[in-house]
């Protein structure tokens, strides 16, 4: 159920309205983070099972709890989601939409609706992620290094198709806090006046900008790769395994 703001009280982001529609198509800036927050809390204690896991298999000599192929399987996913799904997100997509535009005297950050499409391009890659798990799971470690990842039998066009879709949501993240810091800051608030914080969110989008897409496109190259055998990074077609290192 929703709830009125009585007479005379400030409208807060927690209670103004309550219902799970509000959330879900929310524009509050406050609001995103929070969800930013609880998804990527959610990732980490996913990626956080998988470390446990891995440290009791490592805990006595012998196996212990799984094989060889289900540990690099464990030890993978444990990295992609602690990587793609918790770190490079986290202080962006929660800290980042919560505080950046406060910090600035802003109400908003540049383009709402991009950031709740953001949150949910996001959610769409942990998906995709974790879909990885139920369909056979990845064994290439978390950087999918060639050659390997394009002969192994595991799923690796869904592991990577996931932190593909989860770069999306750093590209736009970064776009809207860049536009936000340049179009939004209260009048008097110049560039040598900006708290340390918003600079490195600031530097932080730019680099999101700038590299993310140098990834995205490597592991879209390494599904072609797999998918239809292009040679891109195959010496036996006259590519360069190297060549995926220096993009990754």
């Amino acid at each position: 159920m929703s709830t009125t703001v009585a007479a005379g009280e400030v409208p807060n982001y927690l209670t103004n309205e309550t219902s799970l529609k509000s959330w879900l198509f929310t524009l509050d800036h406050k609001r995103i983070g929070l969800m930013y927050l609880a998804a990527v809390t959610l990732a980490f204690m996913a990626g956080g099972i998988f470390a446990l896991l891995v440290r009791l298999e490592l805990a006595f000599p012998g196996e212990t709890i799984m094989g060889p192929d289900a540990y690099n399987k464990t030890f993978t996913l444990h990295g992609a989601m602690m990587v793609f799904a918790f770190i490079i997100p986290s202080i962006p997509g929660a800290m980042g939409n919560f505080f950046l535009p406060i910090m600035l005297g802003a109400k908003d950050v540049a383009f709402p609706r991009l950031n709740l499409m953001s949150f949910y391009i996001y959610v769409i890659g942990a998906v995709f992620l974790l879909y990885s798990i139920f369909t056979g799971a990845i064994d290439t470690g978390w950087t999918f290094y060639t050659p390997y990842s394009t002969t192994t039998s595991a799923s690796v066009i869904s592991t990577t198709l996931g932190v593909f879709i989860l770069g999306f949501s750093s590209i736009l993240t970064g776009v809207n806090f860049v536009t936000t810091v340049h179009t939004m800051r209260a009048p008097g608030l110049h560039w040598r006046r900006l708290p340390l914080f918003v600079w490195g969110q600031y530097a932080t989008s730019v680099i999101q900008v700038l590299a993310t897409p140098v990834l995205a496109v490597t592991l879209l190259l390494l599904t072609m790769e797999r998918a239809f055998s292009l040679g891109i990074f195959d010496p036996k077609f006259g590519g360069d395994p190297v060549l995926f290192q220096h993009f990754f």
